[in-house]
């Protein structure tokens, strides 16, 4: 499903070569800003466009003049590209990533010039989407996933942010500071280079700024977790050299064994890539590191550079925050919840936390949401976050334990006993392939919070593995297609919308009663048999984010008494 949008700027000529004291005067620090939203990386921009979807204006403040010159993800998964879907974002972010005809294969070897001894074969979006419709039974997401590096998906969001009439774009500025009463907040901008600053007020603020937080700090906050888990050099170059690279052939992720946690990435599969290693000194600075040399140490040989972009030595945290919200303040993405990069769960699950406090925050600037609905932001996201944290760590002990086991030389020997060792590790890797293919991290979890109604159903154990579509509340609605080829995920969007499968009419009494209390409210009378099985009941209400608020086979006698729940303004707990 396609939305309209404005004409978009070139991001690398608005607001970023600006002097600070011309942005000064374009400041209007008289003006109370809705949400004020610390950070313009990925979580604070979608954050933003989540907003304004619903009608609500935001001011992103950040730092940097530009977006990031870091690859850092380089996957959007399945579940990130269905929320995507609904801001209207998923032919661009297509038409920035990989073409969708190369595979996600993983190989595993002791360099590129040595032996292979193991392969995961992941799909390619195109083989994905083969899959996807060849099913039809809520088993599937929407739509494939997505290798693009986060430097792409900054400036499409950017584009996007700058085209948006609801979205105020402060750069180069920093908060320094907030300060929080009843009525409100109050947040020092400073400008990083001159030193002008401002106090704007606003009624919320959300920290999107990374792992180093002004906002996680203001509120106080602990991470729970281990810091400096692994430490890794990262090395972001360009390099034309394919007969050295692709020695194994075509591939997302090379990791290499043998010689220390490390991994080799291919961002466009034409000239750019990325070396994450830990084979390195603890301690030593990035600018002491031989980066040729390095590089010529993975492949096994000498690999034509034709340009170092980037590089930084980093160490990797897994941390989730003791809470989420106080008062007026908020944070999401890596300020709530910082992970190893394995299974790919940092920015996708920030992802999820802004569309799940976008359309609450905007339930209540615009009215009809209560304070119960902005606590479940923090009910819900966080134990999803803890999930992805401790997946994370889990899936980086699959590489750890290889590290152990792996002896270089016996790997590159041919003797029986070489020959025994590599089908260890051969056995090894294919009894671990978990790393991109758990779905029930990425989309079978549940909320359970006071604005989603039990109906006393049990629901199957997701053992982040699998996953199994149902209609429970408070889990992701399941896909299905429907006869005119669109996902019946299109129509949970901007609203809340109660899919019928007896007739319109069966669902009056609750439109009518979101309509007194002004909650925007679809109703989508379904006759489709495939829907109706997956869906499970003949009713379900579903939320603009796509999670299951309430289900049954009929209306519960007093649909206000849901609506009020569902919006966080119910006084106390209400079964129906």
């Amino acid at each position: 499903m396609s939305h309209a949008v404005n004409p978009l700027p070139d991001v690398d000529t608005v607001g970023h070569d600006s002097a600070p004291e011309d942005l000064d005067t374009k400041v209007d620090a008289s003006s109370r800003r809705s949400v004020l939203i610390s950070g313009a990386g990925p979580v604070g921009m979608i954050l933003a466009l989540e907003l304004s979807l619903h009608g609500v204006k935001s001011t992103l403040v950040e730092q940097a003049p530009q977006t990031t010159r870091f690859p850092k993800m380089d996957l959007t998964n399945a579940r990130s590209m269905e929320l995507l879907n609904r801001l209207g974002l998923i032919e661009e972010i297509r038409s920035a990533g990989v073409a969708s005809k190369h595979s996600h294969d993983v190989v595993f070897c002791t360099s590129m010039a040595g032996r292979e001894v193991g392969r995961w074969n992941y799909p390619s979006v195109d083989e994905m989407s083969s899959w996807i419709a060849s099913k039809n039974d809520g088993t599937t997401p929407a739509h494939a996933w997505q290798r693009v590096t986060q430097i792409e998906v900054e400036k499409l969001l950017m584009r996007r942010c700058l085209a948006d009439e609801n979205i105020e774009i402060l750069r180069p500025w920093r908060v320094s500071a907030v300060t929080q009463s009843d009525d409100g907040v109050k947040a020092r901008i400073v400008s990083p280079v001159g030193g002008a600053d401002h106090t704007i007020e606003a009624d919320y603020v959300v920290g999107c700024d990374g792992a180093g937080s002004v906002i996680r700090r203001a509120m106080g906050l602990n991470m729970e977790g281990e810091r400096g888990v692994i430490t890794f050099c990262q090395v972001h170059f360009k390099s034309r050299d394919l007969e050295t690279l692709h020695a194994h052939g075509q591939f997302w992720h090379t990791f290499f064994v043998g010689g220390g946690v490390g991994a080799l990435i291919a961002q466009d599969e034409r000239e750019t890539w990325t070396l994450q290693t830990s084979a390195i000194t603890d301690g030593v600075r990035t600018e002491d590191i031989d980066k040729q040399e390095l590089l010529d140490a993975v492949c096994g040989r000498h690999l034509e550079v034709d340009e170092v972009l980037q590089s930084s030595v980093w160490q990797a945290n897994v941390l989730v925050a003791d809470h989420y919200r106080t008062g007026r303040l908020f944070v999401a993405g890596d300020a709530a919840h910082e992970v190893i990069p394995t299974g790919g769960y940092g920015l996708n699950t920030g992802i999820a936390d802004a569309v799940n406090l976008g359309w609450k925050l905007a339930a209540v600037v615009k009215g009809f949401g209560g304070e119960s609905l902005l606590d479940s932001y923090e009910t819900e996201r966080r134990p999803v976050a803890v999930m992805a944290r401790d997946w994370s760590f889990r899936h980086l002990n699959v590489h750890v334990k290889a590290q152990e086991v792996a002896d270089r030389d016996l790997i590159e020997s041919d003797t029986p006993e070489s020959e025994a060792h590599r089908k260890l590790l051969s056995e090894y890797f294919a009894s671990n392939t978990g790393e991109h293919e758990s779905f029930g991290v990425e989309m079978g979890y549940r909320y359970d919070s006071p604005v989603v109604v039990p109906d006393g159903s049990e629901l199957v154990e997701n053992d982040g593995t699998a996953f199994t579509p149902t209609t429970v509340p408070g889990v992701r609605a399941p896909h299905v297609r429907l006869s005119n080829g669109e996902s019946l995920l299109d129509a949970f969007r901007d609203s809340f919308t109660i899919v019928s499968f007896i007739g319109r009419s069966a669902a009056e009494d609750l439109r009518s009663a979101a309509a007194a209390a002004g909650v925007p409210i679809e109703v989508l009378d379904l006759q489709d048999t495939v829907a109706r099985r997956v869906y499970e009941r003949d009713l379900v209400l579903v939320r603009p984010d796509g999670h299951v608020a309430w289900r049954g086979d009929q209306l519960p006698a007093d649909p206000t008494s849901l609506i009020h729940q569902i919006t966080g303004k119910a006084l106390a707990h209400t079964a129906f």
